[in-house]
């Protein structure tokens, strides 16, 4: 493992972890000795990484730092490409601005494989969006607030109801996007299809229940789907 490898891969092991990594773990991991670590954490902090911690205590990852990648093969830039492509297509306004702005600053770094030529040169293009109704950045507010919506909705022959809803999550399926939620009016899960919601009324009022909780209870309904 060269020393960039072996930056990299303390990044990821103290990414997420909650309780400090003392020097003498990290050196046990990687088979160096504990001064080499001293001197990976003093790099890695020039660099811009968050560790805080000292000898003997132990070393942790702030949050707020973004690894900017050091190399990609052509199938994992492809994927990223492609993910990419689907939210400036697919996506909220504020979802295309993210993906563009991330975009760019992978092309920054590694501009033969995400700036504009690079892009011409992977064949993978997503179909723009079925039918919408604008809904899709209201409704991803409301999930992220957790609030109950008042939504209208008509069914597939055209007759609308009003619902009460607690929105859970948003698929995008081959011929649909849609939205989950637990549906006061059935007492139920239901997919709500987003180009047959007619109106969306967020209100003053949380679900009885945390949207972590309700996504597990509906993944445990709906295992084949990756929310």
């Amino acid at each position: 493992m060269t020393r960039s490898e072996r930056l990299l891969a303390i990044l990821q092991t103290l990414s997420g972890r909650r309780r400090a990594m003392t020097a003498a773990a990290l050196a046990q991991r990687f088979a160096v000795s504990e001064r080499s670590i001293y001197r990976d954490i003093a790099a890695l902090n020039l660099q811009g990484a968050r560790i805080e911690g000292s000898a003997g205590v132990g070393y942790v990852q702030r949050e707020g730092f973004f690894l900017p990648p050091l190399a990609f093969d052509a199938d994992e830039a492809a994927a990223l490409l492609l993910g990419l492509r689907f939210v400036m297509r697919r996506g909220d306004a504020t979802l295309v601005r993210g993906a563009e702005s991330a975009r760019a600053k992978l092309a920054a770094v590694l501009p033969a494989a995400f700036d504009d030529a690079a892009g011409a040169d992977v064949p993978l293009l997503v179909a723009p969006p079925p039918e919408r109704t604008g809904t899709l950045g209201a409704l991803r507010r409301a999930i992220s607030r957790q609030q109950v919506l008042r939504i209208r909705y008509s069914d597939r022959d055209g007759h609308g109801t009003e619902r009460r809803v607690w929105p859970v999550a948003l698929g995008w399926f081959e011929g649909a996007e849609i939205l989950a939620a637990w549906c006061e009016r059935r007492g139920a899960f239901r997919n709500f299809r987003l180009d047959r919601i007619r109106d969306i009324e967020p209100l003053d009022e949380r679900p009885p229940r945390s949207r972590r909780s309700l996504l597990a209870a509906y993944r445990r309904l709906e295992p084949g789907l990756q929310f």
